[in-house]
């Protein structure tokens, strides 16, 4: 039977039960304690442990089937046929050459390129000796691997910057511009990782839940 702790967590959540269960039931795929070509525990095991019903369950493992990370064989059970493709395997960049190298491999989608210049810089919380430029361009953009939505970016743009390579930059990922503008030399460089809920933009650009957390 599921932990006491974890038959918890079910209840906290908002999200409705199957879609709860179905994420979990990719983790363990991904995890591999439940392997490619297995059977899955039946579906009176999967009831008793985890609590809930069978109607709850098949909802769950029909979200997966339609995934095509399993498959039902009548008369012998439900099996594991691929693990989830998943973005999440991509490291989070911790130095200024990570974040080219990923900007390099990532592919790059323009949603929004602003019209307007704005003028200063949004509050980050970082410290930085670096002024401010005396405009900016601001940019979204959705970075993708493999087809997969990995990474929504909101970019700022100081205007002499964009000016001068505008092409590349609505063409391609800020950080791998940046990286190859002849001449110019990266002073600073800082970073910091918040936890937030997704707005309506980054939700359908990410293909999630509006108020699901994002880093």
């Amino acid at each position: 039977m599921a932990r006491s702790a974890d038959l918890a967590a079910l209840s906290r959540s908002r999200q409705p039960l199957y879609l709860q269960l179905a994420a979990e039931f990719r983790r363990l795929v991904d995890a591999g304690d439940w392997p490619v070509d297995a059977r899955i525990p039946t579906l009176d095991d999967l009831m008793h442990r985890y609590q809930v019903s069978r109607v709850t369950l098949r909802q769950a493992l029909g979200q997966l089937e339609v995934e095509g990370i399993l498959s039902r064989s009548r008369g012998k059970g439900t099996f594991i046929r691929a693990r989830p493709t998943s973005a999440h395997e991509l490291r989070i960049p911790t130095t200024w050459d990570e974040v080219v190298a990923l900007s390099d491999v990532l592919g790059t989608q323009a949603i929004l390129t602003a019209e307007s210049w704005t003028d200063g810089l949004p509050e980050t919380g970082l410290d930085t000796e670096a002024p401010e430029a005396d405009r900016y361009r601001f940019l979204c953009r959705l970075h993708s691997k493999d087809g997969i939505p990995y990474c929504y970016s909101e970019v700022h743009v100081a205007a002499e910057l964009f000016l001068a390579h505008e092409a590349r930059f609505n063409a391609s990922a800020a950080a791998s511009v940046i990286a190859r503008i002849p001449g110019l030399v990266l002073a600073e460089s800082r970073q910091k990782l918040t936890i937030v809920r997704a707005g309506l933009r980054s939700a359908n650009a990410l293909q999630i839940e509006v108020g699901e957390p994002v880093a």
